[in-house]
């Protein structure tokens, strides 16, 4: 298993469109943050994936479970980066 595989919240799938767009290990994602990596993943999502892939990422970053996070944090995350 990969490094990206070993964070929590990215699966195969994930870890496989990360890499596609040049995020190729847990170092590089964290170099880059959710919202960056997002943006570079975003038009392989659709609309109805996109909220909860943004909070994997953040989720992942942190080292916990996307639903770990606070509310009001995933809130502010999700209007700045999906508007």
């Amino acid at each position: 298993m990969d490094s990206l595989q070993q964070m929590p919240n990215i699966g195969s799938v994930l870890a496989g469109r990360l890499r596609r767009a040049g995020v190729t290990d847990s170092e590089e994602l964290r170099r880059l943050g959710a919202d960056r990596a997002f943006d570079r993943i975003r038009a392989e999502l659709s609309e109805d994936a996109r909220t909860h892939t943004l909070l994997a990422l953040e989720g992942a970053i942190r080292g916990t479970r996307w639903t770990a996070i606070p509310t009001a944090e995933r809130e502010i995350l999700v209007s700045r980066v999906l508007g």
